[in-house]
């Protein structure tokens, strides 16, 4: 679903359901927070890789693999179909823990350039002026709400699927005002500690929201990055000109800042236009994932009563964008990669090249029919 009806869907959801207190005002879900302090983050000492073990750190690697999700549930139901994706592959994904991530929204958010694509602006304020919503009255789901869902939510799927997979309250608030400032949480802890072990090869963190935890880890802990490697979908691939949007950054600028500034090994998954192909129809999610059992149920439910605002003709396409981050993971030969020069982001929000900037490996495209043949195949091997 584009993020114009995205939006207009959680409106209609909070008018039913409680979002939490506060209003479009709240400073906990500003979207400007940490702009003016583009260039503050080189400032810490983070450790240096020498380009061999970046290389090496990036290149896929063969067998099982320790990961943990940080994840926003609760906002859409992307995360929920990735997070599922992982928990079936335990042959190649040892699930450490899940990290629920902080999630909101507010009239601030929605109206912000970096929410969204042009043309979904576009389309939002259309809607939202069909409706005769005033976005300054839009209601406010603060972080810590949607942090809370989160974890409901992930502790709600490790259960169905009888796995014991810890599952850890995360930051109640984005970095905010004073972005070199970590927001210790339980989630933050766990990574800092399960980073830590010894393993042969690194831990990594599938980011498949607003990136606030595993900033506050690399703030609380720089040494983390020597033992990580962070995979996130956001926004859009390096060469854009144009300022970046994205749910997934819009909520913590700060946050995405710390991550590519810190040198911490990174796998770039831009939304628009790789994750974006994961697209599923009504007819398709009704084929595959439609049918007995609690796990079936569980996802087609949460497709069929999903709120999509607009018109429901019978090709309408859904994007799975998180699933692509347990994609990569899951098989990196699902994608098409290459190493190019870490970007920061100025004050516009569009990619800027920094003098001296380590590698890291962003995807470019992405088999979109091998990713989902393999989700509806493990899930129907859990079929009763």
């Amino acid at each position: 679903m584009r993020r114009a009806a995205w939006a207009v869907a959680l409106l209609i959801t909070c008018t039913t359901a409680s979002c939490g207190d506060g209003d479009g005002g709240d400073p906990d879900a500003s979207v400007d927070a940490g702009r003016e302090d583009a260039g503050r983050f080189d400032d810490v000492a983070w450790p240096a890789l020498d380009e061999a073990a970046r290389d090496e750190t990036l290149a896929p690697r063969e067998g099982v693999i320790e990961v943990v999700i940080d994840t926003d549930l609760g906002n859409e139901i992307d995360d929920q179909f990735a997070v599922v994706h992982a928990l079936l592959a335990p042959e190649r994904l040892d699930v450490r823990a899940i990290h629920a991530a902080p999630w909101g929204i507010s009239g601030e958010l929605i109206t912000s350039p970096a929410f969204t694509s042009v043309l979904d602006a576009r389309l939002l304020r259309e809607q939202l002026a069909e409706r005769g919503v005033d976005p300054a009255s839009f209601p406010t789901i603060r972080p810590s709400i949607g942090m809370s869902r989160a974890f409901d939510e992930a502790t709600e799927i490790t259960a169905l699927l009888g796995r014991d997979v810890p599952v850890f309250h995360g930051a109640g608030r984005y970095l905010g005002t004073d972005p070199l400032s970590p927001v210790a949480s339980e989630a933050s802890e766990s990574l800092i500690a399960l980073a830590r072990e010894p393993r042969d090869g690194p831990l990594y963190v599938l980011a498949l929201g607003a990136i606030t935890n595993v900033a506050s880890a690399l703030l609380l802990a720089p040494d983390l990055v020597e033992h990580i490697v962070v995979v996130w979908a956001s926004a859009y691939p390096s060469f854009w000109p144009s300022p970046n949007a994205s749910y997934n950054l819009a909520q913590d600028v700060a946050a995405a800042r710390v991550v590519l500034a810190s040198g911490v090994p990174f796998v770039y998954v831009p939304g628009f236009f790789v994750a974006e192909e994961l697209r599923v129809t009504r007819p398709e999610i009704a084929a595959n994932v439609e049918g007995a059992g609690a796990l079936r149920e569980y996802l087609f439910t949460l497709y069929e009563n999903h709120p999509i605002d607009g018109d429901h003709f019978a090709g309408r396409s859904k994007v799975l964008w998180d699933m692509a981050v347990t994609a990569w993971a899951l098989d990196p030969a699902w994608t098409e990669s290459a190493l190019v020069a870490t970007p920061s982001l100025d004050e516009t929000l569009r990619w800027s090249p920094r003098a001296g900037a380590p590698v890291m490996r962003e995807v470019r495209d992405l088999h979109r029919d091998g990713v989902m043949r393999d989700f509806y195949a493990r899930l129907a091997a859990t079929d009763p």
